[in-house]
């Protein structure tokens, strides 16, 4: 039985659906900031930990510019939102 190696197909530029792309980079936000500030049962608190130090990272402003929106805006207001919970 050989092993063959899966094929891929490129992608090209007329392809990509840009509106798409920025909901994608848009949910990591949203997700990031639901894992910041709602922390649900199953989350454990490491990730919440994790989740609040990401926003300011460069991580964080490379996806706010995959995503269209401003990262300094953004991170004012999480952190804002943060210090209103007593948790920043």
């Amino acid at each position: 039985m050989s092993k063959q190696s899966p094929t891929f197909e490129l992608v090209t530029d007329d392809e990509i659906d840009p509106r798409s792309c920025r909901a994608l980079w848009c949910a990591v936000l949203e997700e990031q900031f639901r894992l910041a500030m709602q922390t649900k049962a199953f989350d454990r608190p490491i990730e919440t930990k994790l989740a609040r130090r990401w926003f300011g990272s460069k991580d964080f402003f490379m996806v706010c510019s995959l995503a269209g929106v401003d990262g300094t805006w953004v991170l004012w207001g999480v952190r804002r939102h943060l210090a209103e919970q007593g948790v920043a």
